[in-house]
């Protein structure tokens, strides 16, 4: 017993300490103040050349602040706080090509600026560059088949081998927007939110 208590001892120590240094656990701090109970989520300004983007990113953004169920998504100018800002570059870039050029592997990179304001207009929180990325494979030998990403897609396995390079591309970059919106939505709630 008197082995324990030192060890239980120092473990609530680290702990207030990191908590009193402006750490804290996920979850526990917040940029939104107690009051608050609703939010509304204007559209976010397209500054890409990605057609609907932004209808997307609404949607997944709804979707995330709902299952987190913190705040209530209500119309503009009914609501607490308001969360607005431009999505400002969705691109996909090459990143591994075969012997002969072919591109067989990309990158996706969003980019997007928010702000999260008070009925007042007074700023919660803001962030002028808050970024995700997402690796996939474009070509069939690089598809993992297998894998969770690729099963929760569009594409049938089977038909793979009928498919073009070009069209496995298109798919698998469609595909990873969706991932890339849905993170961001994600990366966007805890940081705004959750001060994480």
């Amino acid at each position: 017993m008197s082995r324990r208590l030192p060890v239980v001892s120092l473990a609530l120590a680290a702990a207030a300490l990191a908590l009193g240094c402006g750490y804290h656990f996920a979850g526990t701090g917040s940029n939104v103040p107690a009051t608050a109970r609703t939010i509304s989520i204007p559209l976010f300004a397209n500054r890409t050349r990605e057609k609907g983007i932004e209808v997307e990113f609404q949607r997944a953004l709804e979707e995330e602040f709902r299952r987190r169920g913190l705040l209530t998504v209500v119309r503009e100018g009914d609501s607490d706080l308001t969360l607005s800002g431009d999505i400002r570059r969705f691109t996909t870039t090459p990143i591994a090509y075969t012997a002969t050029g072919e591109a067989i592997e990309y990158q996706g990179f969003l980019e997007v600026s928010l702000k999260l304001t008070d009925r007042t207009g007074h700023v919660l929180y803001n962030n002028d560059g808050l970024v995700e990325t997402l690796d996939f494979g474009s070509v069939t030998g690089i598809v993992v088949t297998a894998s969770p990403r690729f099963q929760e897609g569009t594409i049938d396995a089977r038909d793979l081998v009928n498919m073009t390079n070009v069209q496995i591309s298109e798919v698998r970059r469609q595909t990873s927007l969706q991932e890339l919106v849905n993170q961001m939505a994600s990366d966007v709630y805890l940081q705004a939110v959750e001060a994480f």
